[in-house]
């Protein structure tokens, strides 16, 4: 296997594997908030990028917690993987794997920067993590903090993957796969 297609492959595998793990993750976050509710699980996929059940008590910080724990869990696994990254480590797809896993969730907090402002003009997206969690945010406080904060937690993502050297690594592993 030449150098491109080895960078394809790894490419292509590791995009898929964090793109499954982070969906899991993601539902596993609102499962673990529906499970110290005292909900019933009906159903948890993967696939189908989904968890439900039934019951519960919900309180406000509850509830906030519901919807904000599908982003906020796989931003902390994410985080947490990236401080065990070795740089010097080679491998085109330990690389190209660390870039995105490095990547996704802080990507995914783009709609929490976006929908808030969205939410200010009335017309949200129905059915949204990010709008529930408005719903109820927006009842003692600006949706644009929700933005904000955002924000700065996709800032230190990029922080995080300049400083630990991801993404110079994804860079060279680019810059590789070109070379004959």
């Amino acid at each position: 296997m030449n150098k491109k297609q080895n960078y394809l492959l790894c490419t292509i595998s590791a995009a898929l594997i964090v793109s499954v793990l982070y969906i899991l993750i993601h539902e596993t976050g609102h499962l673990i908030v529906m499970l110290s509710a005292g909900e019933t699980i009906d159903d948890f996929s993967v696939f189908g990028a989904h968890v439900s059940g039934h019951g519960g008590e919900y309180t406000t910080a509850s509830k906030l917690w519901l919807n904000a724990n599908g982003a906020v869990l796989p931003v902390i696994v994410s985080f947490v993987y990236l401080l065990f990254f070795k740089k010097e480590r080679q491998g085109t797809f330990y690389r190209m794997f660390s870039f995105f896993a490095g990547v996704v969730p802080a990507v995914s907090l783009f709609a929490w920067v976006i929908v808030p402002v969205i939410y200010k003009t009335g017309n949200p997206p129905q059915g949204d993590d990010v709008t529930h969690f408005l719903t109820t945010f927006s009842e003692f406080a600006d949706p644009l903090f929700v933005s904000a904060a955002a924000l700065v937690i996709i800032g230190l993502g990029i922080v995080i993957v300049i400083k630990k050297g991801v993404l110079h690594n994804y860079l060279e592993e680019i810059r590789g796969s070109k070379k004959k």
